[in-house]
């Protein structure tokens, strides 16, 4: 799934998903894999994602998708 990504010094920080934008907490990993680059990220609601990016076409995809490890809290 192709989605639109946001970056800052070479690193997401912010990504589309569906209509919602998605807040980078954190990059967990950063691998090579051939001619593209992984990002393991943690957004703000505890999942965890998956994004590939080539960097000879510019695009970004969604590989992997975590399901939270935080229980939600009602406020």
């Amino acid at each position: 799934m192709r989605i639109q990504v946001q970056c800052h010094r070479g690193e997401p920080r912010l990504f589309r998903l569906g209509e919602r934008w998605l807040h980078v907490i954190s990059v967990l990993d950063r691998v090579a894999e051939n001619s593209l680059q992984r990002f393991r990220l943690l957004v703000a609601d505890g999942r965890e994602f998956v994004l590939r990016y080539d960097p000879r076409s510019g695009d970004w995809q969604l590989s992997r998708v975590y399901a939270s490890r935080q229980p939600f809290l009602d406020a």
